[in-house]
């Protein structure tokens, strides 16, 4: 019935006998003398980056409600005044960003992005997203300027569409009264 033969077993028992024998038992230790536990090595607990806060708090900030949104833009003013740190910084930067609220502003955070201390020992991947950031701000205030410029162009076109529409009402209405006129 056993899938292991006979002689396996006795050599798998010889093998754990030798096994045990290699370990000692310390003959003098003292009766009043606590056993020693060693205890498993502690993981090691990473901190994440600053960058993981800071998507962290983006994640954070992105899910509240306008409400609140408002308080912790008034709360994360303060704190800029309080400590200008790199975190603050970006942390105002990121809400300054957030789309439909009253108070986003792209041009106040790239202010807020450029004014990064040039001596600043940011970690690469702080750096790196810095200017990511700055790069897609600059060209989104780029291309908002654009759409105003266009934006006032239609307007004015507009306008110019709607005096000459007037005026072609105005040499319509000239030529029904001359019609008129002239019919007996």
């Amino acid at each position: 019935m056993s899938i292991i033969p006979k002689k396996s077993w006795v050599l798998l028992t010889m093998i754990l006998v030798a096994l045990n024998a290699c370990s000692t038992i310390p003959a003098n230790i003292p009766a009043n003398q606590p056993p020693i536990v060693i205890l498993p090595p502690q993981p090691l607990a990473i901190t994440p980056s600053q960058l993981e806060v800071l998507m962290q708090y983006y994640e954070y900030i992105r899910k509240m409600p306008a409400t609140e949104l408002v308080k912790e833009h008034d709360k994360a003013k303060q704190n800029l005044i309080l400590a200008k740190s790199d975190t603050t910084r970006a942390e105002l930067a990121l809400l300054l960003i957030l789309p439909n609220t009253s108070f986003r502003d792209t041009g106040a955070a790239l202010n807020l992005l450029n004014e990064f201390p040039k001596d600043a020992k940011l970690p690469t991947s702080m750096r790196s997203f810095k200017h990511l950031l700055s790069a897609l701000l600059a060209e989104q205030q780029r291309i908002n300027g654009s759409v105003n410029e266009l934006s006032q162009k239609l307007k004015e076109e507009q306008k110019h569409s709607e005096v000459l529409k007037n005026q072609i009402d105005d040499i319509k209405n000239m030529e029904r009264n001359l019609i008129l006129r002239d019919k007996p």
